[in-house]
């Protein structure tokens, strides 16, 4: 193989590596914050995410069960980088969960918090 037949191709091969990158949204990495304040942005102001008086004694239970509270005592363990989280799926514009009925709050956690895929 000759210089200039090598220099293109390592070309091509460097661009089309970048190409296919952001096509997979590679080169705008997902930032989280320590805090959840990126998905705190999505509730509407004045939203209560405390506000269970509409789930069941059951649901409630259930939300007992895994331990959830509303803020963290596990600075990089938060229901904003939680995969569990769900963001806008309560009536007042809360986050839910996956595993158990209610608003959650972005920096709460529970024991069943499992990292987010990044």
């Amino acid at each position: 193989m000759n210089r200039k037949i090598f220099l293109k191709t390592l070309t091509f091969g460097v661009a089309s590596t970048g190409i296919l990158l952001s096509a997979c949204g590679g080169d705008a990495p997902k930032t989280e914050s320590a805090t959840g304040t990126d998905a705190a942005a999505s509730i509407p102001a004045g939203a209560d995410c405390n506000d269970i008086s509409a789930l069941t004694d059951a649901e409630k239970k259930q939300r007992e069960s895994v331990e959830y509270v509303t803020k963290s005592v596990t600075p990089d363990k938060f229901c904003g980088n939680c995969r569990f989280m769900q963001l806008g799926t309560q009536p007042n514009g809360c986050p839910g969960c996956q595993l158990f009925k209610g608003p959650v709050y972005p920096e709460g956690n529970c024991k069943s918090w499992f990292k987010k895929d990044a």
